[in-house]
């Protein structure tokens, strides 16, 4: 995975449609999304990169399958001039599946809340910086297959976008200290797109991680985890988006891992519900 990030400083570009992202919401806006999706894979990488079955007792079960359906709601709202409030959460279904049998597990997962502070808005180009703080919601973390790690996460974002000619690119570069044996993570992304029409949006990103410092979590043994292990991953979306000009946009998104070490194979097919432009409540 140590070329996720030659990889990543690929560049896109994209319009007016930029919401969230390198850009903030104006005060007395917001934007919101909610998002449902569905993975089902047999296959995972292991901790060398390589495509091996999925399967929870490492017996080598050809018929082994992982599900996971969720719901994941983001919020960022502009709270004064430069300044924005960010919350997410979700809620998810998963299923861990081998012939003998088929592990469930379903409820919230973590709880994300953070902030974004705009650095410098030129005429087309724009930088901010992010942070956030994750808890757990609660759940029982010795439950197969995890809703979450039961940590606390703390993440720092450096934002960076452009626009112009009826595009826009942003990027991102994370660093994300993760709490109890996890090892902490670098991620980064760079994603774009533009508007062919006034009712219709396209964009894609290719976003990567990877794990970074000495701690070590659980990679496998008995029963592989995807919730619970120091995973690489690198991921290429695409989104299409149909603005129905009644303050709502209705999205589509495909997001297939591309490479990894310790985490799912397989793509996942989202739809969205998506404010366009940002609500307002006040003028």
């Amino acid at each position: 995975m140590k070329y996720i990030f030659p990889l990543i400083l690929m560049s896109l570009l994209w319009s007016d449609l930029a919401q969230a992202g390198a850009w903030l919401q104006e005060p007395g806006t917001a934007y919101v999304r909610m998002s449902s999706g569905w993975l089902v894979t047999r296959e995972r990488f292991d901790e060398n990169g390589n495509r091996v079955q999925w399967d929870t007792s490492g017996g080598g079960f050809r018929n082994s399958r992982y599900r996971d359906f969720g719901t994941l709601v983001y919020a960022e709202v502009g709270v004064d001039t430069g300044w924005n409030m960010i919350v997410m959460g979700g809620w998810s279904h998963l299923e861990a599946e081998q012939p003998s049998a088929q592990f469930t597990t379903f409820g919230f997962n973590d709880f994300t809340i953070g902030a974004k502070r705009l650095l410098w808005k030129g005429s087309q180009t724009v930088t901010s910086v992010s942070a956030f703080l994750t808890v757990p919601t609660g759940y029982d973390p010795g439950e197969f297959p995890a809703l979450g790690a039961d940590v606390m996460e703390v993440s720092i974002i450096g934002n960076a976008g452009s626009s112009g000619f009826g595009m826009w690119g942003t990027g991102e570069l994370e660093y994300r200290f993760r709490g109890g044996i996890f090892r902490d993570q670098i991620r980064g992304a760079v994603g774009g797109g533009f508007g062919p029409r006034p009712w219709l949006g396209l964009r894609g990103e290719v976003r990567g991680g990877v794990a970074t410092g000495s701690a070590q979590s659980q990679t496998g043994g008995i029963r592989f985890d995807p919730a619970a292990v120091d995973a690489d991953f690198l991921d290429l979306a695409g989104t299409i988006s149909y603005i129905t000009g009644k303050g709502v946009a209705v999205e589509g998104e495909v997001r297939t891992a591309l490479a990894g070490e310790n985490t799912l194979t397989g793509t996942r097919w989202s739809l969205a519900l998506a404010t366009t432009p940002a609500w307002r409540w006040k003028q």
